[in-house]
């Protein structure tokens, strides 16, 4: 046998261990909700033999109450997918990481704080919280890191300095998904009391805005792009807020032209595109948007030149 997939399975740890020994050449391994399995040993001990097994994908239960995963070393391991769960601690993990996977996908997960994993090369987390987490600075062949935050509500100017200082972990991001079920009222003066690293440098940067008062749409541009600086900004929302959103880029790229050294100055160029039938990106004409519907629903995105 070489994958298999447990879903909804009362199986206790023996039980587990037992069937695993019955497979020695399994190198593709799906756990999803199994509620009665407390530890999970992959190694290549006596305990369990999986010295094959490439890809593990674990989905608990996602209740307070849920069993810790303790992860041991499993030295073949090429792609980990976590969803729904609690991790123990960093140093109950560490043989992991030193066997790390290249492609390791968190979601909805709590209690991972460092991921100090030299091999990596695909790190992909989606949850509803910023992370405390901190990714090795030695994770020098990471290609693609992404991060989605999902239905977030109340964002203030320390939530944009912790979000700032946890991209500021990595060198460079892939992507940034935002997606905001409410915006409400920024203090741009508070950020100034969270400005302790530099600005983190973003591939992607795409908001998703459900809702939106007519005068927050100006303070959040201001605040995404002090805590990161994107290339490219992809903006999902109304014509209203989508039309706020490019005047103000035009204004910040019109300060840099007049020599301002606003904390905003270094934006140097604005280009705008919609997004065809076929999903391909065209030049958005000046005043194209001032002849639709303002509750009207669009996405655009933003080429930006810092």
């Amino acid at each position: 046998m070489r994958k298999l997939s447990l879903t909804e399975v009362g199986l206790d740890d023996n039980m587990l261990r037992a069937l695993l020994n019955c497979c020695p050449l399994i190198d593709d391994f799906i756990i999803e909700h199994c509620h009665l399995m407390t530890k999970i040993e992959l190694n290549q001990s006596v305990t369990i033999q999986t010295p094959t097994l490439q890809h593990l994908s674990y989905f608990g239960c996602f209740r307070e109450e849920s069993p810790v995963l303790d992860i041991v070393e499993c030295r073949n391991l090429k792609s980990l997918q976590l969803t729904d769960m609690r991790i123990c601690e960093i140093g109950k993990v560490q043989n992991l990481w030193e066997s790390i996977p290249k492609l390791l996908a968190i979601e909805n997960c709590k209690g991972l704080q460092e991921i100090d994993a030299p091999n990596l090369v695909s790190l992909e987390y989606d949850g509803d919280q910023i992370p405390q987490l901190k990714i090795a600075k030695r994770s020098r062949q990471l290609k693609k890191s992404e991060i989605c935050l999902d239905s977030l509500k109340d964002l203030n100017a320390a939530w944009f300095g912790e979000l700032r200082k946890f991209l500021s972990k990595s060198s460079s991001w892939s992507l940034v998904f935002l997606s905001f079920e409410e915006c409400s009222e920024i203090n741009m003066k508070d950020l100034v009391l969270h400005h302790t690293v530099s600005t983190p440098k973003v591939n992607d940067l795409v908001a998703v805005c459900i809702e939106s008062s007519d005068k927050y749409p100006t303070l959040l541009v201001d605040a995404l792009l002090w805590s990161c600086h994107p290339k490219r900004l992809i903006l999902k929302s109304s014509i209203e807020t989508i039309s706020c959103f490019m005047d103000r880029l035009m204004y910040m790229k019109n300060w840099t032209c007049h020599g301002s050294k606003h904390r905003n100055s270094q934006l140097k160029e604005v280009k705008a595109y919609k997004f065809d039938s076929e999903h391909q990106c065209v030049k958005l004409e000046s005043g194209e948007l001032a002849m639709r519907d303002l509750t009207e629903t669009e996405t655009v995105s933003f080429q930006l030149y810092w």
